[in-house]
């Protein structure tokens, strides 16, 4: 693998853009299904929305650079779908687990885990088509 090939400013600012255009869909989709409550004013969820979008999107953007040519699919649209599921699974099962730990304060709710499902393979279809943008670019 060849570090010097990956274009580091260009992938984490394709990540924050992806992730933060996924973070205020997220804000949408979860107006529309009402799966949790928001706890904030608009403004502030729009700024928390976006720049935990852009962490998320940078990850699995930095992981999709990364592992491009060892993933299965040849599509980067779908391995970028793939990515963003597996890491949204990681963060599923640190739930579960912080759920057996203090099941009071931490609980699975079954709407929220399928909206997050959904919102992961979005993350994956906005950072794959971007992906494919950008190399009609360069």
């Amino acid at each position: 693998m060849q570090f010097q090939s990956i274009d580091w400013k260009r992938g984490i600012m394709l990540g924050a853009v992806a992730g933060i255009i996924w973070g205020w869909v997220a804000m949408a989709v979860n107006a529309v299904s009402g799966a949790f409550a928001f706890e904030n004013s608009l403004m502030h969820n729009l700024i928390s929305f976006a720049v935990g979008g852009a962490v998320f999107g940078i990850v699995v953007n930095g992981f999709l650079g990364l592992l491009q040519r060892l993933l299965p699919f040849k599509s980067i649209l779908l391995n970028a779908i793939l990515l963003s599921i597996v890491f949204w699974l990681m963060l599923r099962i640190g739930g579960a687990m912080l759920s057996s730990v203090e099941p009071d304060r931490y609980h699975i709710i079954t709407a929220q885990s399928i909206q997050g499902f959904v919102l992961a393979i979005i993350m994956g279809f906005i950072l794959g088509t971007l992906w494919k943008i950008n190399r009609k670019e360069a």
